[in-house]
């Protein structure tokens, strides 16, 4: 039996001096063209993937998503709050494909810029990104970041 779809996902981060590093990530995902009985199965837009677009605004049956960033060390917490507090930039594009909607860019992308704190319950994120199309957000999360 064939796979009905498949999804990866790669990340490197690579230190440019004791408080920075620099990092590139790319993800992709297909349905190989079987369709998915009229539901598409992949969804960008949000804080996590194309940060600038609403939760979920594209979607489709294939995507992919290429996301360059700088993260840099900026102080330590007091132990009972978490651990470090970093300020991160980054800048995303991505593409989904089939099933569009009608208004979508032609080729999605953003740039994102906040501060990240790993604490105790969790990393916690608070920012911004603006990107085409006049799409911007503001923004913060609890739980995973990349």
């Amino acid at each position: 039996m064939p796979f009905a779809a498949a999804d990866s996902r790669l990340a490197l981060f690579q230190p440019v001096n004791a408080a920075g590093s620099v990092f590139l990530s790319g993800e992709g995902g297909t349905t190989f063209s079987t369709g998915t009985n009229g539901f598409p199965l992949y969804f960008l837009g949000g804080p996590t993937r194309l940060g600038a677009y609403g939760t979920n605004e594209l979607f489709g049956d294939q995507y992919y998503l290429i996301r360059a960033g700088y993260l840099h060390d900026l102080v330590a917490l007091p132990p009972f709050l978490g651990k470090r507090v970093y300020a991160i930039a980054t800048l995303e594009t991505a593409k989904t494909f089939d099933f569009l909607l009608p208004t979508q860019s032609g080729f999605p992308m953003d740039a994102s810029f906040g501060v990240l704190a790993e604490t105790g319950l969790g990393p916690f994120f608070v920012g911004g990104s603006v990107g085409d199309s006049g799409h911007r957000k503001w923004f913060f999360q609890l739980g995973r970041v990349f």
